[in-house]
């Protein structure tokens, strides 16, 4: 599926079609539908009879393959945590790394021929949660591409890749779209508020329809950051029912804004509140506020699993009312 605002990297990455490299490297802020971009590629080079376009024809036997999620010359790897579940499954905490057991076995793929003679495709998405065994795993393979095959690495996070991984690929870098573009394509998908989504996700539009999904609680926690008299046990009940990654997330967001009112005067996730955001500004210093970011991005890495989320969310809200001094 290709967005809008993907047209001047889909014509970059179809400059590629007739000369391809060995491995292309997809990247951007997350958001961006990179992953669709790199598996409509995909689907294209494989296809028998594409269009005039470039895009696959979604008729053919191979584009039914693949639609299927079965086609011989295709393989996608990423996360357990990503992939569809089975229902022995639910119960199992899944990987949010792509393991080295799955770079392994794709020494077997690539040491066969092609189902038809034509190319193989591997996209690693994301290639960015590989950890530093797993690359230099990869490394080997890119280093020695075999012949007729294309690596796609997807990465929102392109300082993760070891830079001898970065270096083996070509550089595709996927652009945030014009806000008014990304309004507009917000507002066919029934977002309520579109621009105020769009600046809340840095103008990402898949991030913000994701975001506008908790569009009520959101606003709710924002409503009580602004509170004269901040009640962060209060607060931390409130989120018992949310994700803790989602509120690190808004909450790094609204000091990073904080910040940016100390620094520059402006703010760039909530623009709707900025007089709130100068009043608060006001109660904290610069030095405090950049030093909460540096807590609040150590407390994103413990979000996924906390052992004890209201424990959890009490700890950084508290450290919140600490440095806003409400």
């Amino acid at each position: 599926m290709l967005f809008n605002w993907h047209i001047d990297a889909w014509v970059a990455i179809a400059r590629t079609r007739g000369r391809l490299p060995h491995a292309l490297l997809l990247a951007g802020k997350p958001g961006l539908g990179k992953s669709a971009l790199a598996q409509a590629f995909a689907q294209s080079l494989l296809c028998t009879s594409p269009k005039a376009n470039g895009l696959a024809c979604g008729n053919c036997s191979s584009c039914g393959w693949f639609s299927l999620g079965n086609h011989p010359d295709f393989r996608l790897v990423q996360p357990d945590s990503l992939a569809p579940e089975t229902e022995e499954e639910t119960k199992k905490k899944k990987s949010d790394q792509i393991r080295i057991e799955q770079i392994r076995n794709l020494e077997t793929l690539l040491g066969v021929g092609t189902h038809r003679g034509g190319l193989r495709i591997i996209v690693i998405d994301p290639a960015d949660s590989m950890n530093t065994v797993t690359q230099n795993a990869l490394l080997k393979s890119l280093e020695e591409p075999p012949p007729a095959t294309l690596f796609m690495l997807v990465s929102s996070h392109l300082q993760r890749l070891l830079a001898t991984i970065r270096s083996r690929c070509q550089l595709v870098e996927i652009s945030s779209p014009p806000a008014e573009v990304a309004i507009a394509w917000l507002e066919k998908q029934g977002v309520s508020a579109p621009a105020e989504a769009l600046a809340a996700a840095a103008g990402a539009p898949l991030a913000a329809l994701g975001e506008s999904e908790w569009e009520k609680p959101r606003h709710e926690f924002l409503n009580q950051l602004q509170e004269p008299v901040f009640d962060p046990i209060r607060v931390a009940d409130m989120c018992n029912a949310l994700e803790p990654a989602l509120v690190v997330n808004w909450l790094q967001r609204w000091v990073y804004d904080l910040l940016q009112v100390h620094l520059s005067g402006t703010v760039r996730y909530h623009p709707n509140l900025q007089k709130q955001m100068h009043r608060i500004a006001a109660q904290a210093n610069a030095t405090d506020l950049s030093g909460l970011l540096r807590r609040l991005a150590e407390a994103r890495k413990l979000a996924s699993h906390p052992l004890n989320p209201k424990l959890f969310f009490e700890n950084i809200l508290l450290e919140y009312r600490r440095v806003v001094r409400t």
